[in-house]
């Protein structure tokens, strides 16, 4: 049976063809391409319909030599969205989540609702990119017109299902994540949408995971032969998919390590209380019986921007470059607290993290490899401190992490990890968001009948590598000096 997943990340997108055989799935990467937010004018935008064409090439790179796709998936990242009109035409732009026009708005619209509430009613983190916020800055910008016109709003997976199909649907775990879902009705909340008055005609129905959407329309000239693909509604959300595929998921917390590091673990139910409002708490959907409940941490945007600035000026770094000039860096001579608001915009991300640590009274880092080591040194001691509020939330404690994405192949994060936490960190698998998307292709085409399931299908088919932790002493006499930090 040949899968095919489309994942789209903030800064690339893949397509990964899949094949199970009743025992191993295997997988390989047939399409890949870069992209980024393109800034007119102050605002930031997404090259959408670039995106959707670099969809359509993986489609048809995969049915190459004669392989017949059976479906496809598609995920990505959440919160942004396009609009058809009543027609079920596209009509807008679509903004980047990391535009200001939420940052300008957010002292206004949280005097009109509260952090606290909104919280309490979509038990989702507060946070300037949601959905929410970027639809309540459209109205306090004078842009509710493009509201009222329109027939759909979609966020980008269900938008290009969208494309292929011509059904709109709005699937689970992405709308879980827009700070406009209400939990115990499993739908939107009228009381959120009410509170701007964003008209209710918009949102479509919600699906959950395993749903077949459609099938692509011939029009498309995509077909299959004779034999129809179908479109199936994955864990559209990326995060959600990274997850699911977490093979030592049950039992442990997971990271899902790429742009961002998204830090916590699998629940039966959502956990909105006091605790988790104050210390800002996600709750976020996956498929039945794996709700999350997570932290989002800056994560390797802020070494993907300093790449970016080094390469402006005329010094081409890869990854693999970074990594060895920070092993001969001094260990945790430079700390920054990666979530703090100044490393979410682009712009000369070195500069900023040389003025955070000239603040706070510990030098300045000045070559690449110094920059590089502040930055793992700190994302693996902020994951020792989202886990203790994960636990402290859950009332469980948690003696393993499974690092999962892109950034579970950076062996050098991963010891940091096991060595900050004092945990065994499983890293793997490193392509978890196409695994987890395939996943539940495989369980809506009845090729294995549970999560579980698949998770042992996983641990057959992927390498999965463990670290142990070491130099605990340093470490933890360096986490209380980091705790200090953040907190003052």
């Amino acid at each position: 049976m040949d899968l095919l997943a489309f994942d789209l990340g903030a800064s690339s997108g893949k397509s990964f063809l899949g094949e199970y055989d009743g025992a191993r799935l295997t997988i390989s990467e047939i399409d890949r391409f870069s992209h980024g937010p393109i800034d007119i004018q102050g605002e930031l935008f997404w090259d959408v319909l670039g995106m959707f064409n670099s969809l359509r090439n993986g489609i048809r790179k995969a049915k190459t030599n004669g392989r017949i796709i059976r479906s496809i998936g598609i995920d990505s990242f959440s919160n942004d969205f396009g609009l058809l009109d009543m027609d079920g035409f596209f009509t807008n732009q679509v903004h980047c989540y990391r535009d200001e026009r939420t940052k300008r708005n957010a002292k206004k619209i949280y005097s009109i609702i509260s952090k606290q509430k909104l919280h309490a009613l979509s038990g989702n983190q507060n946070a300037l990119f949601g959905t929410f916020m970027q639809l309540a800055s459209m109205c306090l910008e004078n842009q509710s017109y493009l509201l009222e016109g329109a027939g759909a709003l979609l966020f980008l997976p269900d938008l290009f299902n969208y494309f292929l199909t011509g059904e709109i649907a709005s699937e689970y775990t992405i709308s879980s994540v827009s700070q406009m879902f209400n939990y115990p009705m499993n739908s939107w909340s009228d009381e959120i949408i009410d509170i701007f008055a964003f008209p209710r005609k918009i949102f479509a129905d919600i699906v959950f995971p395993g749903t077949k959407i459609g099938k692509i329309q011939s029009k498309s000239g995509l077909s299959n032969g004779n034999r129809e693909i179908d479109v199936v509604a994955v864990c559209e959300h990326d995060t959600a998919s990274a997850f699911l595929a977490a093979p030592y998921g049950h039992d442990a917390i997971i990271i899902s390590s790429g742009t961002w590091s998204l830090v916590g673990t699998e629940t039966q139910t959502p956990i909105i209380n006091k605790y988790t409002y104050e210390h800002n708490i996600a709750n976020e959907g996956g498929y039945t019986g794996h709700h999350r409940l997570l932290k989002n941490v800056m994560g390797l945007w802020i070494l993907q921007e300093c790449q970016r600035h080094l390469k402006t000026n005329g010094t081409d770094h890869s990854v693999e470059d970074l990594i060895r000039l920070a092993a001969e860096a001094t260990p945790l001579q430079f700390l920054i607290n990666p979530n703090d608001e100044i490393f979410f915009s682009p712009g000369n991300m070195p500069e900023k993290i040389m003025a955070y640590c000239r603040e706070h009274g510990q030098g300045v880092p000045e070559t690449p490899g110094e920059i590089t080591r502040c930055i793992f040194d700190s994302l693996a001691m902020h994951y020792r401190f989202v886990i203790d509020e994960i636990e402290e939330a859950t009332n469980r404690h948690f003696s393993t992490i499974n690092v999962v994405g892109g950034g579970c192949q950076n062996e050098m994060l991963n010891q940091l990890t096991a060595n900050a936490t004092g945990r065994i960190v499983y890293a793997g698998p490193s392509e978890a968001t196409a695994i987890g998307n395939m996943m539940v292709q495989m369980v809506s085409h009845k090729e294995i009948q549970t999560i579980e399931e698949g998770r042992q299908v996983i641990r057959n088919s992927f390498v999965i590598k463990e670290f142990e932790p070491i130099d605990q002493d340093l470490f933890s006499e360096k986490y209380r000096e980091y705790l200090l930090m953040i907190r003052h």
